[in-house]
């Protein structure tokens, strides 16, 4: 049987699409090696060659792109970081300008698209290469499905009811901290030329106006809180962000209806809301798919964000009077077809799953190169120990390191923030089985956040 890949980067973002990617296609015959990305670099250099299923191919991916081809591997990418959100044509072949590479796209195998507008401009930008490009849709997409949300989200969107009863949710996509915000305009003041097509004063107005909605979100929550005492104000920070940004704003006793929490996936939340309250953030069109209601706070005249896609997909208000009306009527009525066509005119959602669309096309790619492995068992038992033990001795050194420069100070990584606690056992065998698949895999564990899946 051959290898599938799959690297997760930022697990509260993706892990669980790609769990559900490999369950829909389990009784392929693939192993699927997932994990964090130092897990799936050791699996690349141990376990053979496979179909290596990556998130994006920037220009600083050439020589990892290079690395993964020359051991014989499929090179597959599907890109994570919400281009199919951008606003427009320029601002996505800007995006294309540093998240790709003519030299990348002659190296790679595949390239995935999530619908029409990306598929579009890849296949511009790159004409020459169009037959490498191809729209399927992504997994993370396939969760929006009721069927599907339904079967993995069911305990927690109880458990979400259960606990708040009736709540707004506010789903977090801005710098939350001006040190986040300085940080952003230092990293983009860096980029070249011959990486983006946007002027720089445009890119920093974008993420200053980014600051700027966080600043008019903490007044429009406070407000809520007071004008609607009986509902529950549940914000969700981006995984990147520092939970304690927000928790600062929010210490008085007057606002104890508002709860800042990052305990479950988007998905639950959005499925057990009453309403989904928020800007340029996906959460607004996957509400559209999901059937809830969705407002999109803020005067779309004014907006200069550069991913502001989903702000025209649901209802809008320009101000906290029109917001307050709004969620006052007695019924919230749900999105209506003109916006479900909307979004699905940009995000290919269709009676397949993409985790089909791209399973059939990784068999097709197999079937022309005719790729072969096979991995050895008793290696793999082997590398699991001594990578086990090590990981464990790193893990130890971490917590002395944390204690030793005193909690408070300790400042998360990036890769922290990222992975969270790691990636564990019981977190997929609790996605399979209520996939009712686990009684039908094997899986197993070969490093701290690495595992191979197969079917039984």
């Amino acid at each position: 049987m051959n290898l599938i890949y799959l690297t997760v980067e930022v697990k509260s973002r993706e892990l669980i699409s790609k769990l559900f990617f490999i369950g829909n296609n389990i009784k392929e015959k693939f192993y699927f090696v997932i994990g964090d990305k130092l897990a799936i670099r050791r699996a690349t250099n141990l376990f053979g060659k496979g179909v290596y299923f990556y998130k994006s191919l920037n220009k600083n991916d050439t020589n990892h792109i290079k690395r993964i081809k020359d051991k014989g591997n499929i090179y597959l990418s599907l890109d994570e970081e919400g281009g199919y959100a951008l606003s427009n044509d320029i601002n996505f072949l800007s995006f294309l300008k540093f998240r790709s590479s003519i030299e990348n796209l002659k190296l790679v195998d595949r390239i995935y698209t999530w619908g029409n507008f990306d598929d579009r401009l890849w296949k511009k930008k790159y004409s020459n290469y169009s037959y490498k490009i191809k729209k399927t849709g992504a997994p993370r997409l396939d969760l929006w499905r009721k069927e599907i949300f339904n079967k993995i989200f069911s305990e927690d969107i109880e458990k979400l009811k259960r606990k708040y009863q009736s709540f707004f949710f506010i789903p977090s996509s801005f710098y939350s901290s001006k040190k986040d915000l300085m940080k952003a305009i230092s990293n983009d003041k860096k980029l070249k030329k011959n990486q983006t097509l946007l002027p720089l004063k445009k890119r920093v107005e974008a993420k200053k106006y980014n600051y700027l909605m966080f600043k008019k979100f903490l007044n429009i929550i406070k407000n809520l809180s007071l004008d609607f005492p009986k509902e529950k104000i549940i914000i969700k920070p981006h995984p990147t962000e520092d939970i304690n940004n927000w928790r600062s704003h929010f210490k008085s006793r007057q606002y104890k209806n508002i709860i800042i929490d990052n305990s479950f996936d988007i998905t639950a939340y959005i499925a057990a809301s009453k309403c989904v309250i928020f800007n340029s953030s996906t959460a607004g069109a996957q509400a559209v798919i999901m059937g809830k209601k969705a407002i999109s706070y803020g005067d779309v005249k004014k907006d200069k964000s550069l991913r502001n896609f989903s702000n025209f997909c649901t209802s809008r208000v320009k101000n906290y009077k029109e917001l307050k009306q709004e969620l006052k009527k007695k019924s919230l009525n749900i999105n209506n077809n003109h916006n479900i066509k909307f979004v699905k005119n940009r995000m290919h959602i269709t009676k397949k799953t993409a985790s089909k669309y791209i399973i059939d096309d990784i068999k097709n790619l197999i079937s022309s190169i005719k790729l072969r492995n096979n991995i050895n068992y008793s290696k793999v038992k082997f590398i699991s120990y001594f990578y086990l033990i090590y990981d464990s001795l790193v893990s130890v050194l971490s917590i002395i390191k944390k204690i030793l420069l005193n909690n408070n100070k300790y400042e998360l990584s990036s890769y922290d923030k990222k992975i969270g606690s790691g990636i564990n056992k019981f977190e997929i065998t609790n996605v399979f089985k209520k996939l009712n698949l686990l009684t039908k895999i094997k899986i197993i564990r070969f490093s701290k956040n690495g595992y191979i899946i197969y079917k039984k």
